[in-house]
């Protein structure tokens, strides 16, 4: 998992002054999930992701880049 993402999820929530426990159950996401996410492990779906952020006012974009070999 990227670093930068589980850091920003981390220093949103903190920001928003909620536990982990908060935000997994606004979220609809499990504790576990989060922590692994936060931790940098795991590998969330796309709906997690989207949970997360719409619960941390973030948005959640997908890029696809062409590689030409």
């Amino acid at each position: 998992m990227h670093q930068e993402l589980c850091q920003i999820i981390k220093e949103r929530r903190s920001m928003l002054r909620l536990t982990q426990e908060d935000l997994a159950a606004l979220a609809g996401v499990g504790l576990r999930t989060l922590k692994a996410l936060e931790a940098g492990k795991g590998n969330p779906s796309l709906d997690t992701l989207q949970k997360l952020a719409d619960v941390l006012g973030l948005e959640v974009r997908l890029e696809v880049k062409r590689i030409d070999r």
